[in-house]
């Protein structure tokens, strides 16, 4: 049995790509920011060229968008997108639960409830980073089972996205109830342990029309305030 997995080094320009993402997905930088190249090789202590590299991952992750003699400037999500990555979201996590229904054991659960329960302790402490984490760490986790190759990759262009529209969410609804994914996460186990595939698509499709919803509000809400017609 293999115990151990290869370490894999990780490159100068995948390290200031994660900075750049996490920065954009925790709302350190914002929508429509310009992203200075000579600001980042100052503040992070590297040279230009790992900087421009990482845009470019950053550019093919739909994080960044680069406007010719202008610069990079961070994604400002539109409706259009927030619908389109939520009915891919769906999609992509209905077909992994056909792939890992009838092979989810009871350590997999116990891992899974793990998850909820770490979700439900960082809510308490208001250490909403972490519950973003051990939120996204439980869809993760079930794509990842599936063990298909173009569906992890799917779900990889996209993950990042979601990230940062969700923090949407969160910066227009500051007192958004954080204990409704708690309950979707024990819907979501409540009807794989009951083997019932049918089940878990329908929880699937709830769940992400009602965030897609949630987020197309916050989007709404962030314009008209950018605009100066929203509080």
């Amino acid at each position: 049995m293999k115990v151990f997995s290869q370490i894999r080094p990780v490159s100068l320009r995948e390290q200031v790509a994660e900075q750049i993402r996490t920065a954009i997905i925790e709302g350190r930088l914002k929508p429509n920011d310009h992203v200075v190249e000579a600001a980042l090789t100052e503040q992070l202590g590297v040279s230009r060229t790992p900087v421009r590299e990482a845009l470019i991952i950053l550019e093919r992750e739909a994080l960044i968008v680069t406007v010719p003699h202008r610069g990079a400037f961070v994604r400002a999500f539109n409706e259009e997108d927030v619908e389109a990555l939520f009915s891919m979201r769906t999609t992509l996590e209905n077909f992994a639960a056909e792939l890992v229904i009838d092979r989810l054991g009871d350590q997999d659960y116990t891992y899974l409830e793990d998850l909820v329960d770490r979700q439900r302790h960082y809510i308490e402490q208001n250490d909403f980073k972490q519950v973003r984490s051990t939120d996204m760490a439980f869809h993760q986790y079930l794509i990842s089972y599936s063990g298909h190759p173009l569906l992890m990759r799917s779900w990889e262009e996209i993950v990042a996205q979601v990230a940062a529209v969700l923090y949407l969410r969160a910066e227009a609804q500051p007192d958004y109830d954080e204990y409704l994914a708690i309950s979707d996460h024990c819907a979501i186990l409540d009807a794989y342990r009951a083997r019932d595939l049918e089940k878990v698509k329908a929880e699937n499709r709830r769940i992400n029309n009602r965030v897609a919803a949630e987020c197309l509000s916050a989007v709404r809400v962030l314009k008209g305030r950018a605009d100066g017609s929203a509080p």
